[in-house]
């Protein structure tokens, strides 16, 4: 299963590369207000739709597939899909019609979206229905046709391109043909009566967002939205805490029902999270529901909550896996999880972090969390660590340990990897949460002191610290004083063949030097060695992690289509409403002897 889930990982990238190459909760409850100022049509004299009519149409790949449709029930009561069909053009020009899933129905004034099913079992909800070899390849082609039916009556009709199909109920006009058709990302949306071309989908939630709406901040929320009365898919986002000129995260957290303190997300832990990036004018905003408050509350990380557990609680299962079907033979799914707990309007904007037990089959200790690489999924497996509140050294070190992962893994769906943007690790002048050599270890109070090079001590087994020395680390996890951050690239290159230990970290010297050969004295010559134990010698550089984040997953120059807006890196994002699975990071699982001293109380 992992193979398989390798190659696809490859076939991925290939293909994302093509196309990038080519392409240049409180809060959240749906409005049904229109744009104040009028939206630019680009179909005239449309159809008087039934109750039930089609209200969005998207191209989310960039060959034209991946095509979903919004279905929207502008009655005051349920409707059934029983008896309900969709018809197509085909690649052959041939028109195909679909039977909608009669077990399944749209709440009032509610929305649906059709897609076609990808090759994992993915279910049917109450937000989503997958449709088996629909054959929309050529929906948006030159001669493209939908149409919604009941009973074989036309409830709504669109006509593409030159296409001279007439609708199967007599009499029911049809409108301009829509000439224009959604580039990579973007979506027709139905607004005040008319389709106007958008740059960003409203999947699942109001049309609410202009032609013209712009995101200034990168951050993948219009801007029209990150102001007073502004809505995204009709959430208030501005309501969240997004404001304009501010880039903003959003992350839903839910955690399995446990008893371990390791896999029950701690306030303090969430708060640092925010301060960092806080001090980077980036707003991190947490939605753990009701756990820390009843009432909505933007200080107590209540945004809400998930769509089937308000305080974001879920099934515990011994191991999470990351494959949409189940990762080896017993592994629940994050995407399963996801699914049945995010509303599909956010899925456009907020990252899913789920803090769960291990990685492992067999549920024993794992790594500490793993994220998808340029995505907007992660998680945290703390369970089994013996993380406990026992005393302040063991609350201080669950505390860091959550926050310090957290961070980690959300930088991985940031972009950046163990060596910023090269996967060397334990890198010593490369001074970021994401280095194994200072992820659960901290930062340390000042990379001019020994303070940084205790990390390499620690890690080397040697000069007084081993893994039993963990709280003795200045300002290391046992501390109130951790610190975490991501790099700002401003330490000098480490060149393995001509070290000087006065160097230190490459970030200055207040007289300490960096004993790298561990003879414990200052060798004034310099010398050749293999600092990070990846078997050469080679120039180590630092990398400057804030200035190279990718905070948009959902974003290309086009509109909001699930991939990345940075052109140049390796692997990007997939489309986060139908085909929400990227590529994860590698992470390792700690030794014996890590464990050993971490679970020792201090």
């Amino acid at each position: 299963m992992r193979n398989l889930y390798l190659r696809y990982c490859s076939y991925i990238f290939v293909y994302l590369c093509l196309i990038l190459s080519a392409c240049g909760g409180g809060g959240d409850s749906p409005s049904s207000s229109m744009p104040a100022s009028p939206p630019t049509s680009v179909a005239a004299g449309l159809p008087q739709p039934s109750a039930v009519y089609i209200s969005e149409i998207s191209s989310s790949d960039a060959d034209g597939s991946g095509v979903w449709i919004e279905l929207y029930n502008s009655s005051n009561v349920n409707v059934s899909l029983n008896g309900f069909s969709v018809r197509v053009s085909g690649l052959d020009d041939s028109l195909i019609q679909y039977n909608l899933p009669r077990d399944l129905q749209i709440k009032a004034g509610g929305y649906l979206l059709l897609a076609e099913k990808g090759n994992d079992a993915q279910p049917n909800t109450d937000q989503i229905a997958y449709l088996d070899h629909f054959s929309n390849l050529a929906l948006l082609g030159s001669n493209g046709v939908l149409e919604l039916l009941k009973e074989g009556v036309t409830q709504d009709f669109v006509r593409f391109g030159s296409s001279k199909v007439i609708p199967q109920s007599a009499g029911l006009g049809h409108g301009d043909n829509i000439i224009v058709k959604p580039s990579y990302g973007q979506s027709l949306a139905k607004q005040a009566g008319q389709w106007v071309l958008v740059s960003f989908a409203t999947p699942g939630g109001v049309n609410d967002v202009l032609a013209t709406a712009t995101d200034a901040d990168n951050d993948g929320i219009p801007d029209s939205a990150e102001v007073p009365g502004g809505t995204f898919a009709g959430i208030d986002y501005y309501g969240m805490g997004a404001r304009v000129a501010q880039p903003d995260i959003f992350i839903q957290i839910d955690h399995m029902k446990s008893n371990d303190p390791g896999v029950l997300p701690v306030k303090d832990a969430l708060q640092k999270v925010v301060d960092v990036f806080k001090a980077r004018n980036i707003s991190v905003h947490f939605d753990s529901g009701s756990l820390y408050s009843n009432e909505f509350s933007l200080a107590n990380f209540n945004l809400g909550g998930g769509r089937t557990s308000r305080n974001n609680e879920v099934a515990y299962h011994a191991c999470l896996g990351v494959s949409q079907i189940s990762d080896g033979i017993s592994c629940a799914s994050v995407y399963t999880y996801k699914d049945q707990n995010m509303d599909i309007r956010r899925k456009s904007v907020f990252h899913y972090l789920l803090m769960a037990n291990s990685q492992n089959i067999n549920g024993t200790v794992s790594s500490s969390g793993n994220a998808e690489k340029i995505g907007n999924d992660f998680i945290v497996t703390l369970g089994g660590w013996g993380l406990t509140t026992h005393s302040d050294n063991e609350k201080n070190k669950l505390i860091n340990f959550q926050a310090a992962t957290i961070m980690h893994e959300l930088g991985h769906n940031l972009g950046l990897d163990h060596g910023g943007n090269d996967s060397l690790n334990y890198k010593p002048n490369y001074y970021s949460v994401m280095n194994y050599l200072y992820q659960l270890m901290g930062l340390g109070s000042d990379p001019k002191t020994t303070s940084a090079v205790e990390r390499y001590f620690l890690a080397k087994n040697t000069n007084g610290f081993d893994w039993n020395s963990v709280c003795k680390l200045e300002a290391g996890p046992c501390s109130r004083d951790f610190r975490m951050d991501y790099s700002d690239g401003s330490g000098a290159k480490l060149d393995e063949n001509n070290l000087s230990e006065s160097a230190m970290i490459g970030r200055g010297s207040y007289g300490a030097f960096a004993d790298w050969n561990v003879d414990q004295q200052l060798n004034r010559s310099s010398y050749a060695l293999d600092l990070n134990d990846d078997g050469s010698k080679t120039v180590l550089y630092d990398y400057n992690d804030w200035a190279n984040l990718t905070l948009a997953f959902a974003r290309v120059a086009s509109g909001n289509s699930g991939a990345s807006m940075k052109g140049s890196i390796n692997v990007a994002a997939v489309n986060p409403i139908l085909n929400d699975k990227q590529c994860w990071s590698v992470e390792k699982a700690p030794s014996v002897s890590f464990m050993s001293a971490v679970r020792r109380v201090h």
